[in-house]
């Protein structure tokens, strides 16, 4: 029987691109899987070469994020499509897979709505007119199903057009998760540079193996808070279950969520 999947591969220092290939091509060879990138590692080093020093902003609510203006956003695609979807399209292919480069903004894929991004900045709060991060709103299912089957694996760069036709950055566990409920995916799994979701962050050993949406959003802190928002969103929508994991672990030190 074949299983569709998304799979979403961070893009921290902490990734391992190669172990990430041979995951998604032995997956691949039976299983219909879309992979899904980030590139925060690659957007930092890129932003220090061309001198654009990157700001974090804090959002009313506590939640720090990168400043986009537009600028950083170009930085992004240059890291997301000019870096991250080149490497991930090479390795798959020299390990047999038909990888087909895309990214959000390419034939509409991915439609989004611009946020309204505040941040809190010497005790006020104030609106940011010329940030370019969106949450994603729509897929191109017709588009994206052209290119899904045994051992051909679309690779999707976290990218997406606004209503009014402007890229933006989206987050890539949001994204993958939108794609994941598009799809109808039996699952979706997030691969990161931990071995899933940790009860202590700071203790490796206290994986939790198996938990409910309820318990996940319990436990989650910092980054970790974004993937089971992820989480809710796939789960929400239809997909089976979320397994959080890293790409180069034993497969059963994993974190499997369910409803």
């Amino acid at each position: 029987m074949t299983l569709r999947a998304v799979i979403k591969a961070g893009g921290s220092a902490g990734v391992d691109r190669d172990a990430v290939a041979d995951l998604v091509a032995e997956v691949a060879r039976a299983d219909e899987i879309v992979l899904v990138h980030g590139a925060s590692a690659e957007t930092d080093r890129l932003a220090v070469a061309l001198d654009h020093p990157q700001e974090t902003i804090v959002s009313p609510t506590g939640h720090p994020s990168r400043r986009t203006d537009r600028r950083t956003l170009e930085i992004f695609a240059m890291a997301a499509l000019g870096v991250e979807n080149f490497l991930y399209v090479e390795k798959l292919q020299q390990r047999g897979v038909d990888a087909v480069a895309l990214s959000g903004i390419s034939g509409r894929l991915l439609v989004a709505r611009k946020k309204d991004v505040r941040a809190v900045k010497d005790g006020k709060t104030l609106l940011l007119r010329d940030d370019y991060t969106g949450k994603v709103e729509a897929v191109n299912l017709p588009l994206l199903t052209q290119f899904i089957g045994p051992g051909r694996v679309p690779v999707v760069a976290p990218l997406a057009l606004s209503t009014e036709n402007e890229a933006l950055n989206v987050d890539g566990d949001r994204v993958a998760a939108a794609i994941a409920v598009a799809i109808d995916a039996d699952a979706l799994i997030i691969l990161t540079s931990v071995p899933g979701l940790l009860r202590d962050p700071k203790d490796p050993t206290s994986l939790v193996a198996e938990t409910t949406l309820g318990e996940a959003e319990a436990l989650a802190q910092g980054r970790m808070k974004v993937k089971i928002l992820a989480a809710r969103e796939a789960l929400e929508g239809g997909v089976d279950e979320v397994v959080i994991r890293s790409p180069s672990g034993v497969p059963t030190v994993r974190t499997v969520i369910r409803s």
